[in-house]
C-alpha cells in the first residue's frame, strides 16, 4: 500500500482558487442570477418548514381527545400524542392533483365469499383458514396435536381443545350439544385441575382429562361452563370455573355474553366489517383496510350525470377508471402484503390484547394495550 501523498500544488495556485471562489460568491449576493439558484429552493423550503412548525404549536387545542381519550385520524382511534402528530402533519401539507387508476380486474368466483378481491391484481385475499385462487380450499387447521395412548389430546399447544375446534382459526369452543355452543373453551378451561400438595403452591392442569363436571355438565342444579346461563351466574346461583374466560377477540363479560367490536387495521375505514382482525370489505372496496375504491364503485356511486347509460364490459370484467384526485404529500403507494403477514396474524391470535395497540371494551370504548408492535396504516 502506498502512503498518502499530500497535494503537490503550490501555494500561489491555491491562493488564486480561493480568490476566484470569493469573487463568485460576492457576485451572487449582489446580482440577480439569470437562472434560479439552488440556494433559493432551500431558503423557500426552510420558510415552509417554519410555517409548518408554527401550525403545529397548538396541536393540543386543534385536536383534542374525544370521550374515549383518543384522537381520530382517518377513521381510526389513536393514542392522543400519536393522533395529534398525524393530524397535525396532515393539516400542514398541501394537496396536489394526481391521476389514479382504479382497478377493475375481477377475481375467480368472487373469492367464493371467503376472501376479498384485490382488483389491482385480480387476486383473492383469503380469510384465515382458506386458500386457493378462489379461496375455495378449506385448510382444516387442527387444534390438537396427534393423539397417543398417554396423551389423548396430543402434546400441549395453545389451541389444545376438548370441545369443538374451529378449524379455520384453530380455536376451541363449547360446540354442538351445549346450550352456548359459541362460548370459548380456551386452553386450560376444559381440562381437570390438579390441586397442589401444599396449600401455597399453584394449581396445575391435567391435559389428559376433560373436566366434564365443571364444563359440559347439563345438571340443572350445577350446570357447567358451556351450559350456565349468564343471569344465573350474575345472581351467584352458580360458581364459574376460574380458569375459564374470554380470550378471543369480539366478546367480553364473565361468560363471554357481551359482543364487542374486533380490532382491525383502521377499523376497515368505514367500508367493511371487522371479522376478528380481517377486514371483510363492502362491495366496491378492497385492500387490507378496505380503503381502496374499485372502478365499479365509482361508476355506481358517482353523480348520476356522470354514469354512462350503456357500458360494455369485455370478458365479463370491469374496466379500469382514471380519476384526478387531490392528495397530500408524501405520495407513497403501499402495496398490500399477503394476508399471512398482517391480517391473518390478527385474525388468528388467541389472546385479544396481543399484537394490537388497542381493543374495545364492553361499551365499545377504546382500550389501549401495552403492545408496541401493534400497527395501523398511516398514509
Amino acid at each position: 500500500m502506498q502512503p498518502w501523498r499530500s497535494c503537490a500544488c503550490t501555494w500561489p495556485f491555491g491562493a488564486a482558487v480561493i480568490s476566484v471562489s470569493v469573487l463568485v460568491a460576492l457576485t451572487h449576493l449582489q446580482s440577480t442570477p439569470s437562472f434560479p439558484s439552488p440556494f433559493d429552493y432551500f431558503q423557500q423550503s426552510n420558510q415552509s418548514l417554519d410555517d409548518d412548525l408554527l401550525v403545529g404549536l397548538d396541536l393540543n387545542d386543534q385536536f383534542p381527545p374525544n370521550l374515549n381519550g383518543s384522537v381520530t385520524y382517518r377513521g381510526a382511534p389513536w393514542k392522543p400524542e400519536i393522533g395529534r402528530w398525524l393530524a397535525g402533519c396532515g393539516s400542514s401539507s398541501f394537496p396536489v392533483e394526481i391521476v389514479e387508476v382504479l382497478g377493475g380486474k375481477n377475481c375467480q368466483n368472487n373469492c367464493s365469499g371467503q376472501g376479498v378481491c384485490n382488483q389491482d391484481l385480480g387476486q383473492c385475499r383469503c380469510f384465515h383458514g382458506y386458500a386457493g385462487k378462489a379461496c375455495e380450499v378449506a385448510l382444516q387447521l387442527e387444534c390438537n396435536e396427534p393423539a397417543s395412548k398417554d396423551q389423548p389430546f396430543g402434546e400441549w399447544v395453545i389451541s389444545i381443545c376438548p370441545g369443538q375446534c374451529d378449524k379455520t382459526r384453530a380455536m376451541c369452543f363449547c360446540g354442538e350439544g351445549t346450550k352456548y355452543p359459541n362460548r370459548p373453551l380456551a386452553e386450560s378451561c376444559g381440562f381437570q385441575t390438579i390441586s397442589p400438595a401444599k396449600t401455597r403452591d399453584p394449581k396445575s392442569t391435567d391435559w389428559t382429562k376433560v373436566d366434564f363436571d365443571n364444563i359440559f355438565s347439563a345438571n340443572a342444579s350445577k350446570p357447567g361452563w358451556c351450559n350456565v346461563d349468564p343471569h344465573d351466574a350474575y345472581a351467584s346461583k352458580f360458581k364459574i370455573k376460574e380458569n375459564c374466560d374470554c380470550p378471543y377477540d369480539g366478546t367480553l363479560g364473565p361468560l363471554c355474553e357481551i359482543p364487542t367490536m374486533c380490532s382491525c387495521l383502521n377499523q376497515c375505514s368505514g367500508h367493511g366489517h371487522c371479522r376478528g382482525g380481517f377486514c371483510q370489505c363492502d362491495s366496491g372496496y378492497y385492500g387490507i383496510d378496505c380503503s381502496i375504491p374499485t372502478a365499479a364503485s365509482y361508476l355506481l356511486k358517482g353523480p348520476a350525470w356522470l354514469r354512462p347509460s350503456i357500458m360494455e364490459l369485455p370478458n365479463n370484467s370491469s374496466p379500469n377508471v382514471k380519476m384526478v384526485v387531490m392528495k397530500k404529500h408524501p405520495l407513497i403507494y403501499v402495496y398490500d402484503l399477503p394476508p399471512e403477514f398482517n391480517s391473518h396474524l390478527l385474525e388468528g391470535r388467541h389472546y385479544k390484547n396481543e399484537c394490537v395497540n388497542r381493543i374495545y371494551s364492553g361499551d365499545n370504548r377504546t382500550y389501549w394495550t401495552e403492545q408496541l408492535y401493534g400497527a395501523q396504516v398511516l398514509f
